[in-house]
């Protein structure tokens, strides 16, 4: 009998109401050509919106559980956040459930896909395939600090970054792991020469944290033989990527850098419509789309769906892998795969793409691809 898994859907805010219904979509049809038994729950109202309308008290709808979201086998969201609503934080935002959860590897892939035409000159699909493993619990995220303030006004602010070595440990091993898989990746190995590379990039020598992520690897390389360990501040790095791209296979960073290298690469491979992603643990997964909820384009419908897609792919892979399925992980594979069917044909495409298709011509798209392979 097929193992049925129940997955959480959640909206978002802004583009999040036109890209999850595609994801939906891509869901009901990945689970017919593959014969996946999928319980979806949702989509629930879900975000800083939401959060704004319910007095800052409601992040997300009633039904939404605490044991709901640790019950489902895993579950996936629209991007979050809008500018009207920065700095009214509250239990609507992914960094909580990310600690929550303990989900400390955001893996966030950047690869240059057939049909695309990148922003670095001479470079053609294939030859832009990395990973950019991100630390997703420390760092500056972790909310170590505070503010002081006198006769109403704020004098100073305090962040602390933080990094300990089972946090370091477990996201350099976690890039050691994929670098040999390849997964979620066009195929193993940096483009350039094939390699199964780790690069290992932050600021040693400068913060203290940063000395101790590049120890930690310093120590666990010797256990990788397989793997060629690479290491590069973070600074250097950003050059690097885009004058070399092709050399880079997996790249692990601190949470802060992590984010905002994984946006550059979402320009690196054409759009961040592209840019899937997973915030992942050893017993909870969440997906959600590298970009944010593009409130300038939201309710007219030519948000690129890819990127949800993308994520939604990604989840149900590492579902697969924790649950010893391989239909999970072909069904993976099949989305990546239409996809790239669809962007290589060059007939539908959204804006960011130099096209002029919608949202749901797009999602139809993809669906057609996958129902026809």
């Amino acid at each position: 009998m097929t193992r049925s898994y129940q997955i959480l859907a959640l909206y978002g805010d802004g583009i999040a109401y036109e890209i999850v219904p595609e994801a939906l979509k891509v869901l009901d049809a990945v689970s017919r050509v593959y014969s996946l038994n999928l319980e979806i729950i949702g989509p629930y109202e879900f975000g800083s919106k939401y959060y704004a309308k319910h007095d800052m008290k409601e992040g997300w709808d009633p039904e939404v559980t605490r044991e709901l979201l640790f019950d489902a086998d895993c579950w996936f969201k629209g991007p979050v956040g809008l500018p009207q609503y920065i700095g009214k934080h509250g239990h609507y935002l992914p960094i909580n459930q990310r600690l929550d959860q303990d989900l400390y590897a955001n893996i966030r892939p950047c690869r240059l896909r057939p049909g695309v035409e990148g922003v670095l000159k001479g470079r053609e699909p294939g030859d832009i395939d990395y990973l950019i493993l991100r630390e997703n619990t420390e760092h500056m995220y972790v909310k170590a600090g505070g503010t002081l303030s006198r006769a109403g006004e704020t004098e100073m602010a305090v962040d602390n970054y933080i990094q300990t070595r089972k946090g370091c440990e477990r996201i350099i091993k976690k890039g050691y792991e994929l670098a040999r898989s390849g997964d979620y990746k066009g195929r193993a190995g940096a483009p350039v020469d094939d390699k199964r590379r780790l690069t290992v990039t932050a600021k040693w020598g400068i913060c203290q944290g940063d000395n101790l992520f590049k120890a930690v690897a310093e120590e666990l390389e010797p256990d990788y033989p397989d793997v060629e360990t690479d290491y590069a501040w973070i600074d250097a790095w950003s050059y690097w990527a885009i004058m070399r791209p092709n050399y880079y296979d997996v790249c692990v960073m601190p949470n802060q850098y992590g984010d905002i290298m994984s946006d550059m690469s979402g320009a690196i491979q054409g759009s961040m419509g592209l840019a899937g992603s997973i915030n992942a643990g050893d017993e909870y997964c969440y997906a959600e789309p590298t970009h944010g909820s593009a409130p300038d384009i939201a309710g007219r419908g030519i948000a690129n769906p890819t990127s949800m897609a993308l994520s939604i792919g990604m989840m149900l892979n590492w579902l697969g892998d924790k649950n010893n399925d391989q239909s999970l992980k072909d069904a993976w594979k099949g989305i990546d795969e239409a996809i790239d069917k669809v962007l290589v044909e060059k007939k539908v495409r959204t804006p960011d793409l130099g096209g002029k298709n919608s949202t749901v011509e797009l999602g139809d798209a993809i669906v057609e691809a996958l129902l026809t392979s």
